[in-house]
């Protein structure tokens, strides 16, 4: 058990774990159509282009520099899938900390390998932006609750001070990272004794929004203000984005998958007393609140919660006997809710986007590509800068995204095919709804009156395959 509890075997068995659940996906260059477009996007940095200015998108800086940072050790995907492979394990690592300081046995390690299997039931099989934020959240989390007994003191170690950084740094990967970051700092502020609290709630608070205050202070200093504000504030705000009806379906299925952990998270908590109880309490409601505040439910959306529900859960786990049989289910049951491990599938995929990378090449790609729909990581593949910032393919394809951003939709799209890409990609059928028609009726006469179909290609993804027609030679 000694051993067990060594740092070195736990990162040991953590790795080992994530090897065997996610080794296969290295070097699939279409994994997941959010994160190959992250990639591309951290590639597209390297040749001096700007997020929310010739790259746009809702999710923070933080997230770009990241991929622009695993980018420049290898335009590889497997690079950005090691690496959350990485973050992954070390966030696993630290969710056993946290648990390990108000339990004792297994349960830390348990919990750990809990949340390697949960990743990949809630579509974290790759590098999803929660893969990366959530080692930020829980490295705060963790240095806050060791530090507890010396804010009781009055007392603000060095740990707190970093840990306000990071989650700050969290921030600044995903908006919703906040309320997180928020309760850490209330917690904090609240731990300290009541004379103690105005002083030092002013530094900590600046600690907190360091990361995101300097990289909107340099937005504003390249003269690019607007861009950056309508990314992080307008797009997010877009009534048109609520699709009650689904939201409800997605909730519902992320509810059952969700159920277990629940179960399990609930167990641990009222196995855990006094300031263990109220911290891990007010934790979970706090990523909750996240959450809700984007009700989308998007089954991934869910990753940030299993940080806290694993931390919870790792009180029960602990338990002698019932707790291994417990995480064992946990373990089965996240397996069974995701696909099975496919070597192959890396290699399917390869093969695909390699035949579309041949198909872009042959065809006159040298006037330009516009991937209007389907895999955005072609554009990597095959050299091509971006047309468009609106270089996501859902900002132009998908009803929903219509004029979110800075650009009107319809006129970014005229002006892109206004120019004679030498080479269009899209998809036999719309890879979701509603459409936007105008954009989509742009493009299909523009291919039909200009364009040559050169090729279909089936583009296998983790959870889909895509029919991908390349229209190429365009006059």
């Amino acid at each position: 058990m000694a051993l067990l509890s060594s740092t070195p075997a736990r990162l040991a068995i953590l790795l080992a774990v994530a090897l065997a659940l996610r080794g296969y996906t290295f070097g699939d260059p279409n994994l997941f159509i959010d994160e190959a477009f992250y990639f591309a996007a951290g590639n597209a940095m390297h040749q001096g282009a700007l997020p929310y200015v010739d790259i746009w998108d809702r999710k923070p800086f933080g997230l770009f520099l990241i991929y622009y940072l695993i980018a420049a050790l290898s335009a590889d995907p497997a690079a950005y899938q090691i690496a959350a492979a990485l973050f992954a394990v070390l966030t696993a690592w630290i969710i056993g900390r946290i648990a390990d300081l108000w339990s004792k046995g297994a349960g830390g390690l348990l919990t750990g390998i809990g949340y390697l299997f949960l990743l990949s039931a809630f579509q974290g099989f790759g590098g999803q932006s929660p893969l990366f934020y959530n080692l930020f959240i829980a490295l705060a989390a963790w240095l806050v609750a060791r530090s507890l007994p010396h804010l009781r003191e009055g007392q603000v170690p060095r740990g707190v001070v970093i840990a306000m950084l990071s989650a700050g740094f969290a921030i600044t990967i995903k908006t919703t990272a906040f309320f997180e970051a928020a309760f850490l700092g209330l917690f904090v502020l609240l731990a300290l004794p009541a004379a103690e609290r105005l002083r030092h709630a002013p530094r900590l608070a600046l600690l907190g929004a360091a990361p995101a205050l300097l990289i909107a202070l340099g937005y504003a200093q390249a003269g690019h203000w607007s861009e950056y504000w309508q990314a992080m504030t307008g797009a997010n705000l877009s009534a048109d984005r609520w699709e009650p009806y689904s939201a409800q379906i997605r909730f519902r299925l992320m509810l059952a998958a969700l159920a277990p952990l629940l179960a399990l998270a609930a167990f641990g908590w009222l196995d855990l007393k006094g300031e263990a109880r109220r911290f891990v309490g007010l934790w979970v409601l706090a990523a909750l609140i996240g959450l809700a505040a984007f009700p989308y439910f998007h089954l991934h959306y869910a990753l940030p919660l299993l940080v806290p529900l694993c931390v919870a859960a790792g009180a029960f786990l602990s338990r002698r006997w019932i707790g291994p049989a417990a995480a064992a289910g946990l373990c089965l049951f996240a397996f069974t809710r995701s696909p099975p491990i496919d070597p192959a599938h890396t290699a399917r995929s390869q093969v695909a986007m390699a035949e579309l990378a041949d198909l872009i090449a042959s065809h006159d790609a040298n006037r330009g590509l516009l991937v209007y729909e389907g895999p955005p990581f072609l554009y990597t593949l095959t050299s091509q800068p971006f047309p468009s910032p609106l270089a996501f393919p859902a900002h132009l394809y998908h009803g929903i995204e219509k004029d979110v951003s800075h650009l009107i939709t319809l006129d970014e799209v005229n002006r892109v095919l206004a120019r004679r890409p030498g080479v269009i990609v899209m998809t036999r059928e719309p890879r979701d709804g509603p459409i936007n028609a105008e954009t989509h009726a742009a493009v299909q006469a523009h291919v039909e009156a200009h364009c040559r179909l050169v090729g279909e290609v089936t583009a296998p993804e983790r959870l889909r395959a895509d029919q991908v027609l390349v229209w190429g030679d365009c006059r």
